[in-house]
């Protein structure tokens, strides 16, 4: 066994969102390497005191998603948003969204008191009524 319970969802949850937040000064400070500017620059574009850009960077500051991408923004880098989700056991092919598209607009589905129920061949059927 650890030091740290990493099998406690609790402590998961929290070292998620600490990483969170170290990804984010990371990226704060390499855009800032990258684009030449120094802190009181930065300070200045985004009208904010030099010790808030110094909070940023040291992760210190718990910053919304908005002001992480005007940071990057005046640094002239973009936000990119990604996550890992878990694996499914299913494999699930894409959605042609043209078909799935063409089934939404003539489907019985949208039609008002309808409701799906098991049929043993086909899997669902629609039926009319309540």
């Amino acid at each position: 066994m650890g030091l740290f319970p990493t099998d406690d969802p609790q402590y998961r949850a929290v070292y998620a969102e600490e990483a969170a937040m170290v990804d984010a000064s990371e990226l704060i400070a390499h855009a800032l390497e990258t684009s030449g500017m120094s802190r009181a620059d930065l300070a200045r574009a985004l009208n904010v005191t030099r010790s808030e850009v110094t909070e940023r960077l040291r992760g210190d500051r718990n910053i919304t998603v908005r002001n992480l991408a005007a940071t990057l923004h005046a640094l002239g880098a973009k936000l990119k948003l990604d996550c890992d989700l878990p694996v499914a056991d299913v494999v699930r092919e894409p959605i042609d969204m043209a078909k799935y598209r063409a089934w939404s607009q003539n489907s019985s589905m949208h039609e008002p008191h309808t409701r799906r129920e098991s049929d043993p061949t086909s899997g669902y059927r629609m039926v009319r009524g309540r």
